[in-house]
């Protein structure tokens, strides 16, 4: 009678089928779709990140790469140049001429700092072709290009979760594969997913079934 009563009360032990097809399919959809968007937030992030940094650094960037004194000597000259663009050709010539003579002086240094910080700029051989589009201006774009990219790439090799983001989905991709249970498999998944700070929702019920 005891032993009839005992079996009576064990609970129902729940059958642990494999993974289905589908089931593995669907999971995999949902680990690349949650990964992409992962990868844009972080990247979004990145670029907001790298924009501050570039802001902050924009005064002291030129100082950084030992341009300013020429980029201030040139400014000075295009200013001088404005000033008495109406006095006599001679005057203007001696001025343009000395716009051209800095301009190149500024053109040379960047293309030296370009290669030694693999920038991979062009920076255009200013003749004097339009003073109302000054080099100095063309210049400050790249460099402030240049000062976002480098920016960026700091901000972007110092974020933790972005490095280990790949490895993150491989261990996703690892765990679907891995043969377990749908429900176990959903559970190691979020484990994952929490850690790179993904959503991945889970019914209360399928948290309640047995792993193993």
């Amino acid at each position: 009678m005891s032993i009839m009563t005992k079996n009576k009360t064990t609970k129902k032990e729940v059958k642990m089928t494999p993974i289905r097809k589908d089931e593995k399919e669907h999971l995999l959809n949902v680990c690349n779709k949650k990964f992409n968007l992962r990868e844009q937030s972080i990247s979004t992030e990145i670029q907001k990140d790298a924009q501050e940094l570039a802001d902050k650094k924009k005064a002291s960037f030129l100082k950084l790469i030992k341009v300013d004194k020429k980029m201030e000597t040139l400014i000075e000259a295009e200013k001088k140049y404005k000033k008495h663009v109406q006095n006599k050709d001679e005057l203007e010539k001696k001025l343009l001429n000395d716009v051209n003579k800095k301009a190149k002086e500024v053109q040379e240094h960047l293309e030296r700092v370009s290669k030694v910080r693999s920038w991979n700029k062009y920076f255009n051989d200013w003749r004097g072709h339009n003073i109302d589009e000054p080099p100095s201006e063309e210049f400050k774009a790249i460099l402030n290009t240049a000062c976002y990219d480098e920016s960026y790439k700091h901000i972007e090799s110092n974020h933790k979760l972005k490095a280990q983001l790949d490895d993150m989905r491989d261990q996703v991709i690892m765990t679907i594969n891995s043969g377990l249970a749908l429900a176990q498999t959903q559970v190691e998944v979020k484990k994952i997913y929490n850690e790179a700070g993904i959503d991945y929702f889970l019914p209360k019920a399928l948290l309640q079934l047995p792993s193993k």
